[in-house]
């Protein structure tokens, strides 16, 4: 049988390459090469990296994003969380008739601890209203054989009891000082900005650990805008 005929839209990018179309066989490999490599997790794209490259790849302009949380947790439903999210985007492609450019795409995702990591599983809205948004923005550009990194879970615990719940966990911990050596922010400076008590990391509330996580991801998407008083790495911090 012959292989199928590739097909490629007469677009040059500022390399001189031809930009493959949303049906060829290269589509994929495209819209990844968009992506930086702080946009990616072990080779698998970020749901900000894709929201960011969404309207590049397409060349659309996404008119709204909505989210619905459809079951929210309870003791009952294993604090299980159930969320979609639908983007609706013009397309800016003057060859699609007009009554065809407006285009949409829905993702869902169900989130509870059995499939969330440790470090995140007293907040399974957020994660699966972000998993549903990398569902929604992976299904609009039609990636094949693909999964955002925040889709994937390394470190589930089985059954976690109230105690192991309640105080930061050795993985959050690990993972603010991998964040906060790579972003060069001294984490005791973070924590009294945050009004958390650095006395003893150990101490930190679980709540308050995903606070700290959460901050310095922000500041990882907008390193130009990090507070001089809380940088300087320090790793005596722990």
């Amino acid at each position: 049988m012959a292989r199928p005929k590739k097909e490629t839209v007469e677009v040059q990018t500022d390399t001189g390459n031809t930009i493959p179309s949303v049906n060829d066989l290269g589509w994929t490999d495209y819209v990844l090469s968009l992506l930086s490599e702080d946009e990616k997790i072990s080779g698998n794209p970020t749901t900000d990296g894709l929201r960011r490259v969404f309207e590049i790849a397409l060349n659309c302009i996404i008119i709204s994003a909505d989210t619905n949380v459809v079951q929210s947790p309870s003791p009952e439903n294993e604090k299980r969380a159930t969320v979609t999210h639908t983007l609706t985007y013009i397309l800016n492609d003057e060859s699609v008739p007009s009554e065809l450019k407006m285009r949409s795409a829905t993702g869902a995702a169900d989130v509870y601890w059995g499939n969330c990591d440790k470090i995140y599983r007293n907040h399974p809205v957020a994660v699966a209203e972000t998993r549903a948004e990398g569902r929604a923005l992976r299904r609009a550009l039609k990636l094949r054989k693909v999964v955002a990194a925040e889709e994937l879970a390394k470190e589930i615990e089985d059954h976690p009891d109230e105690n192991s719940t309640n105080k930061i966990s050795s993985n959050q911990v690990n993972f603010i000082d991998v964040l906060a050596k790579r972003l060069n922010i001294n984490v005791r400076e973070l924590l009294l900005d945050l009004a958390v008590d650095p006395t003893n990391i150990y101490e930190v509330s679980h709540d308050n650990a995903i606070t700290v996580i959460r901050e310095l991801s922000k500041h990882q998407q907008n390193l130009e805008n990090i507070p001089s008083k809380i940088l300087g790495y320090d790793s005596s911090w722990r």
